[in-house]
This record gives C-alpha cells, structure tokens and sequence, in this order.
C-alpha cells in the first residue's frame, strides 16, 4: 500500500488558539475539536494529521456530502501535498479502482445510504489509519447505522478525531456518541442508558429524563480529550448586527394557518402516546411551510401562497449597494419562487441557488463564481450552512428562519469568521404569528423550538384537553 507521504508540509501557520489546541491533543491518540465555527479547527486538525504523518498511511476524512470538494480544497491550501494526493469516495469508486492515496474524503451521509461505500471504508480503514470525523454531531443517533458504522470502524484505528462547534444541538444525549467513537472509556459506561442513569434524576413513572442530567459533571469526565474555544476569547471580529422585518400574513396564509392547526387538533384523540412526537413535528412543518409561502403537505391548491416576504425581500436588496449578498432559505419550492422571480426586478443581477439536489461539483463551481463575481447566493440552510467560509459578504438575509438553533448559527457564522473585514449584518424575515414568535423566543435561548414544544407536551401525560389547550395557546 502507498503511504501517505511523510515528507508533505503545512504551508499556513497556525493562530495562537489552534497551536494550544494542537499542543493538548498532539499528546494523545483521540480527542475533539469543539472550535467554535470561523476558528479554524479543520487547520488545526490537518497539523494533527501531520504530526502523526510518519506513524499513519492514510487519512480518512469523513464530512457531510456538501463538504466534500472543500474539504480537499482546504488539504491543498494549507498543506504542500497535490491533487493526486487526494481521493474523494464517489459514486463511480469501487475496490478495483480505488486509488491507494494517502487522503481519502468520505460523505458522512454514504455511511447510512451506500453499502457499496461501507464495504470500501471495511477494507480501507486499519490500523494504519487516522479517522476524522468533521461535524460529528452527525453521529449523534446511538442506533443510527451511520453511527455504529462509524464507531466499528474507529475501533480498528490508532488515532481518532472529531471536529465540530455545536457538540451538544438538542441536549447533553448528544455527547454520549461522539465520545464513544473516540473510546468508551472516556466516560466509562457501557451503554446510553447506564450514561443516562448515572447522571439523570428519577423522573416520575421511573423513566429517566436527560433534562436534569449535570452538564458540568459530563465536561469535567471529558475535559482531558477535548479543546475548546469560543470566537470572543480568540479571534477580533466585527460586530454581529441584527434586523427582524415582519411580514403580515396575506389571507390566504391565515386560512391555511388555521387549517393546519385544526387538522392537528382533529386528530388529536386518535393520536397514542408514541404518536404525539410525529403529530408535533407534522403541525410544526406545516405552520411553517404556511409562514414561508408554501402549501402545507396534505392540502390542495397552488403552491405558492400569497405572502409578503418576497416583496420585503426585493424592497431591502433595492437599497443595497454591496457587491456579494447571502439569502438563507428552508424550502426548495422557496428557491423555486427567488429563482423565477429575481430576473423580473434585478435583470442583471446574477443569481446562484445551492441546495442538496445540486450535485457538489455543481455546488462548489456556483459558490466559487459567486464569490468572483458578486451576485446573490440563494442556499438552503441544510447544505450551504454547512463548513463553507462565505466572507465575501456581510449583508445576509434569512428569507426564512429554521426552528434548530445550530444550524441558524452555523448560517451565520458562514460569514463571520476568520477573514471577516466588515460587521456583518443580517436581516430576519418574520412572519406576524404566535408560531413565528415561539421560534425567534426559542432561538434567542439557544434551543430548539420544536423540541421545547415536544417537551411541553410530555410533561402533560398524555392529557389530551390540556394539549389541545396548549397548541391552541403556543402557536
């Protein structure tokens, strides 16, 4: 097997915060980068890699799909080794051509979607190996096939890394994973649910509760693996500045508004125990597709919906004079609507939309000549939000807002990052609904407005007057 070449270079140097990092976690064989977004924890994992470089033949670097092609973009930009260096995991690879190069990309999705791409990593990964896992909260599902993929093939490994700078997105649950592939020994229990006991309170009906659990007693156990940073303690940036707009609901948004909400309560009594987690998520989606000008799942008529966000959307970019500008949107059919409508009031504006139906290539090329160019770039939180460095622009508008506060954070911090010359300033569009509000209150808490609403509900029994009695309040 051809090695990864001991003698390739970093070229960049390392920021005074990443050199601590690579100090602490250069002493041992696992550990985790829990860098802020914009901090550069994939810089400071590739010196990692390299202090390692002559103990190693190949670096497995496993990142989200949309990643991929930057992720080899940054190997060539902060180290000396070239493009036949590197091997992206892809659709054509298979075992008989897969080429023996000491970097190999993977999409974190394949792990659960390809068992063509699982067999490759089975005969891949060794003891020769060094596993990195970038944004591991990817593996957070202790069941997920993705993470018991991940976590068998890590065992085989010498050395394991994981990057991310939102390691706890919905409770302290999520640490339990990410610190299982680095090793169970860390914390030191057998399973989830003895992670769970140990450190829950006994709720009532003796089932635990992962609310109650000690957050500081989990960081003080993981503490001697993990680096953390946040922006404010290592890096000068200009100012965050936020705006909301609210947009009124047409009428045809409040009918259907309405509509979502009864047929939740409707079918509320046929709805068993089990069921409640799916009939929130259900009445969550479809209020906000209603919000964001889309036609809910399950109900006839046009799919665009008469509302006011495009309209105060166009209205801001009129007054702007900036050369790159960023436009965050939930819904596919809401790209749909931006791409048909932008050339009728900006005929010479150039406009990019990237979204998970995009293949990455495609992806990589429209962002690159967005940011040579200038224009507007039209992406979904989901894929764009993602590892991208879009310092380009420091005029971003939330077309529409996502109830999950990590990947709001990871929208904005797309731009304000190392390389950010100029405050950034970014515009919310807010729909006028006690829907929307539980959403900015929620975000504004760090949390997660579904699951705060799913929380609520649980702490009701299964009383089906008071359930109805709160989504009849809360949204």
């Amino acid at each position: 097997m051809i090695r990864l070449n001991a003698d390739w270079k970093l070229t960049t140097t390392a920021y005074a915060h990443q050199r601590a990092a690579i100090e602490k976690l250069s002493r041992l064989r696992v550990g985790a980068l829990f860098m802020d977004m914009g901090t550069g924890k994939t810089r400071t994992a590739r010196e990692l890699v390299w202090l390692r470089r002559k103990r190693i033949a190949k670096c497995v670097w496993c990142c989200p799909v949309s990643l991929m092609e930057e992720t080899k973009r940054e190997i060539l930009r902060h180290t000396s080794c070239i493009d036949a260096d590197i091997h992206m995991i892809g659709p054509r690879t298979r075992e008989k051509n897969m080429p023996q190069t000491g970097w190999h990309i993977v999409g974190l999705e394949s792990l659960s979607s390809s068992p063509r791409v699982v067999y490759l990593l089975d005969k891949l990964i060794d003891g020769e190996t060094f596993l990195v896992v970038d944004e591991s909260t990817y593996i957070k599902g202790h069941r997920a096939k993705r993470t018991r993929r991940l976590i068998k093939f890590g065992a085989r490994t010498p050395y394991r890394l994981i990057l991310t700078g939102t390691p706890i997105q919905q409770g302290i649950e999520d640490l339990y994973t990410q610190m299982e592939f680095l090793s169970p020994l860390i914390l030191g229990y057998t399973s989830r649910r003895a992670f769970q006991g140990a450190l829950a309170v006994l709720a009532p009906k003796r089932a635990f509760s992962a609310e109650t659990m000690s957050l500081g007693e989990v960081c003080r156990i993981i503490a001697p693996y993990v680096y953390q940073v946040s922006k404010e303690d290592c890096l000068k940036l200009p100012p965050k500045m936020y705006r909301r707009i609210l947009c009124r609901f047409s009428e045809e948004q409040t009918v259907l508004y309405q509509a979502v909400k009864n047929r939740f309560l409707d079918d509320l009594d046929s709805y068993g125990t089990s069921d409640l987690g799916t009939a929130i998520f259900r009445l969550f989606s479809g209020l906000h597709s209603v919000s964001c000008g889309i036609l809910p799942s399950g109900f006839l008529g046009a799919k665009r919906l008469r509302n006011q966000r495009m309209d105060a959307l166009f209205s801001e970019l009129k007054k702007l004079k900036t050369s790159h500008v960023i436009i965050w949107v939930n819904h596919l059919e809401s790209i749909a609507a931006l791409d048909e409508d932008f050339p009728k009031v900006f005929p010479k504006m150039p406009v990019y939309t990237v979204h998970g139906k995009v293949p990455a290539a495609v992806r990589t090329t429209k962002i690159d000549l967005w940011k040579k160019r200038g224009g507007v770039l039209i992406a979904t939180q989901g894929t764009g939000g993602y590892g991208l460095t879009l310092t380009e622009s420091h005029r971003v508008f939330f077309y529409s807002e996502n109830w999950r506060y990590a990947l709001r954070l990871q929208a904005e911090d797309r731009c304000h990052r190392i390389g950010q010359k100029s405050s950034v300033h970014y515009i919310t569009l807010q729909g006028e609904s006690r829907f929307d509000e539980r959403i900015r209150s929620a975000l504004s808490r760090k949390a997660d407005a579904l699951e705060e609403l799913k929380k609520e509900v649980r702490r009701l029994n299964g009383n089906k007057n008071a359930i109805r009695k709160l989504v009849e309040q809360a949204v």
